[in-house]
């Protein structure tokens, strides 16, 4: 019995050795401070509103296992944006992230991008994606895809998953979070290494579209007003925006303006609920 325990111990060893080195092998190609973080920008309409300029852009820190369910996405190896984990094995993120990548590494329960073994990280890398049919980059609109990871995730304190909101709720004058590692001002040349979030509120669309105009602002986004001026930036883009009274998701980053995150002009994002049938559809997650 001790002999075949003792081989059993190492073969169990030999396999987390393994299942280590394939994940730092898949890493292990990033640059981690040279990527730079996808960002879609929206020209102001004429006359549209101007807002104070902000202080800050990322708001504050989390900390470890703040958000078990926010995800990193490495695009190609190159670029970078935000994700959520919506099931154990399907990411949610922006169709402008995914649109064009034959490959992904997703790091699920992270917190600093620049730590080489970070406790608790898990790395998977795929090249599973679904995009939506009718995403345009010119309108952008239906700016939703699907990361399929190829295997369950298994669950624990620092990776969980997040629920997604459904039904007809506007969420207007409603307090909403946002997490990533986006930059933190407009001079920064890199994303953050570290997960910050800040806490956002949603404006009506019809005050959205006095900034980006009806063409753009549509039913099936939800747009916020910084409090304290504070926003989304580049690296941001297909991170989630969470109801703070349900604890849902209600968005995904798309853009902001091409004045620059820091212009203080609101942030847009895909309204989660218009397209709750396309994503249990290709996920086979109920929502």
């Amino acid at each position: 019995m001790k002999t075949i325990l003792v081989i059993a111990l190492l073969c169990v060893a030999a396999q987390a050795k393994h299942h280590r080195s394939h994940h730092q092998k898949a890493a292990s190609h990033i640059d981690h401070p040279s990527v730079h973080g996808v960002l879609q920008v929206v020209d102001e309409v004429e006359g549209a509103p101007k807002y104070p300029a902000p202080r800050v852009i990322s708001g504050i820190q989390a900390t470890r296992g703040q958000f078990p369910y926010q995800v990193a996405l490495y695009l190609n190896g190159r670029s970078f944006c935000g994700g959520s984990l919506i099931s154990t094995r399907w990411v949610l993120t922006a169709a402008h992230c995914a649109s064009g990548i034959s490959t992904f590494t997703v790091y699920l329960g992270a917190q600093n991008l620049n730590a080489a073994n970070e406790e608790g990280r898990v790395i998977i890398e795929t090249t599973s994606k679904i995009v939506h049919p009718s995403y345009s980059s010119l309108l952008i609109s239906n700016d939703v895809a699907v990361v399929n990871l190829n295997q369950d995730v298994q669950l624990n304190n620092l990776i969980q998953t997040i629920s997604l909101a459904s039904g007809s709720n506007l969420f207007e004058g409603s307090a909403a979070r946002v997490s990533g590692w986006g930059k933190t001002s407009d001079a920064s040349n890199a994303v953050s290494p570290q997960l910050n979030y800040v806490d956002l509120t949603i404006i009506s669309n019809s005050v959205c579209a006095q900034t980006f105009g009806s063409l753009i602002i549509r039913s099936s986004n939800i747009c916020t007003q910084g409090v304290g001026e504070r926003g989304v930036c580049n690296g941001d883009s297909g991170g989630p925006l969470i109801d703070l009274q349900s604890g849902k998701q209600i968005g995904i980053a798309s853009f902001v303006s091409s004045a620059g995150c820091q212009s203080g002009s609101p942030n847009g994002f895909v309204r989660v609920t218009s397209f709750a049938a396309w994503i249990s559809q290709n996920t086979g997650i109920a929502i």
